[in-house]
């Protein structure tokens, strides 16, 4: 059993699979070329390392061991499996264009050594393909998506196996990696994502379609981490979910997750290249750029977000929106450029969600109205209207009444320290609409 996004013994296909063996190996390669990346998120990793330490010690609690190492995936991954000779081997299957090279490469050498490679759902409810238009391909546009998604049969959840057969008894040499656990904020792990989840389902989901947009409420269900590690099944929240009533908003937003994956699955590109191509003209100013990733642009729920992202790995779905159209649309700024920070910050930075999430925004992905913009001023007045967020992110402006935190004049900002705001938004939009235009 190779654990990649599936960190998890709950509704876990390829691991059930690979139990039906007597003697079983279980494996996660902490893949350096990943850790390595610029857009490797310290908190992701931490989050990462968490996740496999509550792995591990649900493994063990089935009498079994979970090996973990670092290096070269496909080279450690092989010489483990070199040691162990097993007959059958029981992965995930996974979508990014990376990691189905990783899988393709892996499928190869099992194949040269008569060795048989199995490939499991349970990244996605529905897997990528399950579903297609008419015209094959994927699907292009969301609402059509979620009709085709909802007559799809979804198979049972799968308990965690009782036990699994070990085969510690081999001659194989341990090369487990040191995972590095900070005690006061672990968080990460299967263990904590059923605990939230089921306070989630318990006190949250009945008021989410109400909640979701206001970043000072708890509203949302902050279960995007363990999604993407796979900590908890999408299909276990979706099922668990259906339950309770007006649950529907809520399963909307999981079932975007499939979506972007069968995008992705289709076009592995898109998470580098423009989806839908507007004939954009980007601009690369440096001292912009910055102002955004700072927070000190002086468009308080803009400032507010990027503080709250630069401080916590984490950020409320609108204020991600607004944020976004910020850097694009008044500092014409590439998309690209803002999901890589993103992504270098993110804990719950998942390659389909994030980057097809941005081209969104952009007007380069599935939005129907890709001139969309958001202005921030406006975003904060309807869902931070009492300013809350911003005056827990924004310390210059905590002291402030709501209106002036909201909107805060000339002086006031000269007086409190924090900027005025560096470009005119309605200046700027209007020249982003002309640009567009002529493309």
């Amino acid at each position: 059993m190779v654990f990649t996004r599936d960190l998890r013994v709950i509704d876990n296909p390829a691991l059930v699979a690979a139990c039906q063996s007597e003697n079983v190996s279980c494996l996660f390669v902490l893949d350096n070329r990943i850790l390595a990346s610029s857009t490797s998120s310290p908190k992701r990793v931490q989050f990462l390392h968490e996740a496999l330490h509550d792995l591990r010690s649900s493994i063990e609690e089935r009498q079994a061991h979970l090996e973990i190492r670092e290096g070269e995936w496909l080279k450690e991954v092989c010489r483990y499996l070199e040691e162990t000779l097993p007959q059958h081997v029981h992965i995930a299957d996974d979508h990014s264009s990376y990691a189905k090279n990783r899988l393709n490469l892996l499928e190869t050498w099992c194949e040269s050594q008569s060795i048989a490679l199995h490939r499991h759902p349970g990244v996605t409810v529905v897997e990528p393909g399950a579903v297609q238009p008419g015209s094959g391909g994927e699907y292009k546009v969301f609402t059509p998506y979620w009709r085709a998604w909802s007559l799809v049969p979804k198979r049972a959840v799968l308990p965690a196996p009782k036990t699994i057969g070990d085969s510690s008894s081999h001659e194989v040499v341990s090369h487990s990696a040191q995972l590095h656990l900070d005690p006061g904020i672990t968080k990460g792990g299967e263990s904590h994502g059923q605990e939230r989840l089921s306070r989630w389902l318990r006190d949250g989901i009945a008021r989410y379609g109400g909640a979701r947009d206001f970043p000072a409420i708890d509203g949302t269900s902050s279960l995007s981490p363990y999604l993407h590690f796979g900590c908890i099944s999408p299909l276990q929240v979706v099922i668990l979910a259906q339950q309770f009533d007006d649950s529907e908003a809520f399963i909307r937003q999981v079932v975007w997750r499939d979506f972007y994956a069968q995008i992705l699955d289709f076009h592995p590109e898109a998470s580098q290249h423009d989806y839908r191509s507007r004939g954009d003209d980007w601009v690369y100013c440096h001292e912009e750029f910055q102002a955004w990733v700072n927070g000190t642009t002086g468009f308080p729920l803009v400032d507010a977000g990027m503080r709250q992202l630069k401080s916590d790995g984490l950020m409320h779905n609108r204020v991600r929106m607004v944020t976004a159209s910020f850097l694009i649309k008044d500092l014409h700024q590439d998309w690209r450029r803002g999901a890589r920070y993103f992504m270098s910050q993110l804990i719950d930075g998942d390659v389909a969600s994030n980057y097809l999430n941005w081209q969104w925004v952009a007007g380069t992905g599935t939005d129907a109205n890709p001139h969309r913009i958001l202005n921030p001023a406006t975003q904060a007045k309807r869902f931070d209207p009492t300013a809350v967020y911003i005056r827990k992110w924004v310390p210059e402006l905590a002291e402030l009444s709501p209106m002036d935190a909201l909107d805060p004049t000339s002086a006031t900002r000269a007086l409190t320290g924090y900027p005025q705001a560096i470009v005119d938004h309605r200046e700027r939009t209007q020249i982003f609409k002309q640009r567009r235009s002529r493309s």
